[in-house]
């Protein structure tokens, strides 16, 4: 493997594990634009990693139960990535690398999965539980179909190739920002992290601009766009990123299917005037069961747990 190999290793291994702050990521702009043989390696070790990803995707949350012995490490599993990654940077044709970049990709995730993954751009993608999307790169703009749940994208900045989001009829524009787009069942939510975006609907003349800390949704076949600044419930609502829910006076009910979006054991709601109660706290996605616990401890309501399911409320006899 050559150094500009090794180099190229080294620069996607720190972003994927812990990703570059200010000065990290213009010590790698200036690394990227420096040499075009640079820019081929990136794109190599770019490949090959989403490659390796492909093949050790993460354990869902009911990983986190089994015993020390039983889990997969983190540590072991980033070692293998990094021993992987450099056996095949060592081995790879540059030609075979250079054409995975015009190739159209399908990035999906299970219940209870998330993924970061590095885009042909030096974008990152970073996609949520139970999400599905498409990725066309061309010469002349870069290209996300959310077909299904969400993810937060991390854009690099190229004017002449505008990144675009659609889900549904909704559209996101960017060009070096950060912002993450979830598609409902009624519509598109937009939440600006970082620079700025702008968001329509196909069909439709307006268009509004959005900076970071905004939120948008995009009702469908709607002309309007609410919009409403909320830095604290954009990162609130971003939290699963870092393996976390967070509630804010936030209903029962809306924490309950926040919760069902990765829990392999579904919660229920049995007595329908719980649904409206409010809550405070932050949980561990993986720990629907001490939430059920907090819940019962706070409203004074039975909570059973089976194999499966959680039930807030009194449990008909006839579902344990």
């Amino acid at each position: 493997m050559s150094k500009i190999d090794d180099q190229a290793f080294e620069w996607v291994a720190r972003n994927m594990a812990r990703g570059l702050g200010g000065a990290g990521r213009a010590a790698f702009d200036a690394w990227y634009a420096a040499d075009t043989r640079h820019q081929g390696a990136y794109a190599r070790a770019m490949a090959i990693y989403n490659a390796i990803n492909l093949a050790t995707v993460p354990q869902p949350p009911e990983t986190a139960a089994m015993a020390p012995a039983q889990r997969p490490a983190g540590s072991r599993r980033r070692a293998f990535m990094h021993g992987a990654l450099a056996a095949c940077l060592a081995a790879t044709v540059g030609a075979l690398a250079f054409s995975t970049l015009h190739e159209d990709q399908v990035l999906a995730t299970a219940k209870g999965e998330f993924r970061k993954v590095p885009l042909q751009d030096k974008s990152v993608a970073t996609i949520n539980s139970g999400s599905r999307m498409a990725v066309e790169f061309t010469s002349k703009q870069r290209k996300i179909d959310l077909q299904q749940g969400e993810a937060w994208f991390e854009v690099a900045k190229d004017k002449t190739k505008p990144f675009i989001v659609q889900a549904g009829d909704a559209r996101v524009r960017a060009v070096g920002t950060a912002f993450a787009v979830r598609r409902f069942e009624g519509g598109t939510e937009v939440l600006v992290t970082e620079g700025t975006v702008e968001v329509w609907s196909e069909g439709s003349a307006q268009r509004r601009q959005l900076a970071a800390g905004e939120r948008a949704f995009l009702a469908r076949r709607a002309n309007a766009i609410s919009v409403s600044r909320q830095p604290a419930e954009v990162n609130r609502k971003l939290a699963w990123r870092e393996g976390n829910l967070i509630l804010k006076n936030q209903t029962l009910s809306d924490a309950v299917a926040d919760f069902n979006r990765y829990s392999p054991k579904t919660i229920v709601i049995t007595d329908a005037a719980l649904g409206s109660k409010r809550l405070f706290g932050q949980y561990k996605l993986d720990a629907p069961e001490l939430f059920a616990k907090d819940v019962s401890t706070v409203l004074a309501v039975p909570v059973t747990i089976t194999a499966d399911t959680i039930f807030i409320g009194r449990a008909d006899d006839s579902a344990l």
